[in-house]
């Protein structure tokens, strides 16, 4: 596996997770059984010319766009039942970590991992429970003739994501708990392609508002708020960058969810409803050059 960081704001970062060799099983799982038969008649709805399948894509697209970017990234980590029984104990293989060494310290990666897998593990467990309740309640939309019982199969849907992201979290926690415990377990690989972007980014940020250090375009400027680091824009630069194209589309959708909630009146009551718990404070030093 290889994971992916990218700052998005000076508090915020992105994971993503890369599976390396994935193992594949002669007899697939009735997971990958069902998740492969749904993807394809969700692709058979999306392509419908009309009807109320098309109009049922359309809006579960518009609904899926709402889902938080940090639970598309913890649904990327797989879930520790993927490695083998004698990795659980000591791992054989390194976890690379491609990340901005301009941004990030090699020394924070393990708290970065910890604080992404322990912030949101509330969140995931409650809305879980709650989708888990809400199914059985659902099932008399089933007596409605010819549509079939959608609020149940979207509550199915949602308690799987809660239930990945949560696997996610745990191998995140399991990661950074190994790392403390052996420096072995994690690969820190600076990316200096991906500094260009970052570093192309303040520099138009030197231009347009005068943040010429560092620290003052990471820290916010003198006020010290919280400031996007890269635009969606750039999405598609990262990711062919590091050559990895899914990237591009969470990348995207992290800065645009971001930037969405960075316009927001700034009061808990709007914090609460319209984010996931999921900061990430980034350490504002330039590593030493190694």
């Amino acid at each position: 596996m290889r994971l992916y960081l990218i700052p998005i704001t000076s508090r915020r970062t992105l994971i993503y997770g890369q599976r390396l060799n994935k193992i594949t099983h002669a007899v697939p799982s009735y997971m990958d059984k069902v998740s492969a038969k749904a993807a394809k008649l969700w692709l058979s709805w999306e392509s419908a010319e009309k009807g109320w399948q098309k109009k049922v894509a359309e809006y579960g697209n518009k609904l899926f766009d709402r889902i938080p970017y940090e639970e598309w990234a913890l649904k990327s980590i797989p879930p520790l039942s993927a490695r083998r029984p004698e990795e659980l104990t000591t791992p054989s293989t390194p976890v690379e970590v491609i990340y901005p060494p301009s941004i990030i310290s090699p020394s924070q990666i393990p708290s970065i991992l910890r604080s992404l897998g322990t912030s949101s593990k509330a969140y995931h467990k409650r809305h879980l429970v709650w989708s888990c309740i809400g199914m059985p309640i659902v099932v008399p939309f089933a007596l409605v003739p010819v549509i079939p019982n959608l609020p149940f199969f979207y509550l199915a849907y949602r308690a799987f994501c809660h239930w990945k992201a949560l696997l996610g979290a745990k191998h995140l926690e399991w990661l950074a708990t190994k790392a403390q415990e052996n420096d072995a377990v994690l690969k820190a690989v600076g990316s200096n392609v991906l500094d260009a972007v970052y570093e192309r980014r303040r520099l138009s940020a030197a231009n347009r508002v005068g943040l010429d250090r560092r620290t003052d375009w990471m820290q916010g400027g003198r006020d010290g708020a919280d400031r996007l680091l890269i635009e969606a824009e750039d999405a598609q630069e990262i990711a062919k960058a590091l050559d990895f194209p899914e990237l591009a589309v969470e990348c995207e959708r992290a800065c645009k969810q971001i930037s969405e909630e960075m316009k927001l009146p700034s009061n808990p009551a709007a914090a609460e409803k319209t984010s996931v718990p999921m900061h990430t404070e980034i350490v504002n030093e330039k590593p030493k050059s190694q």
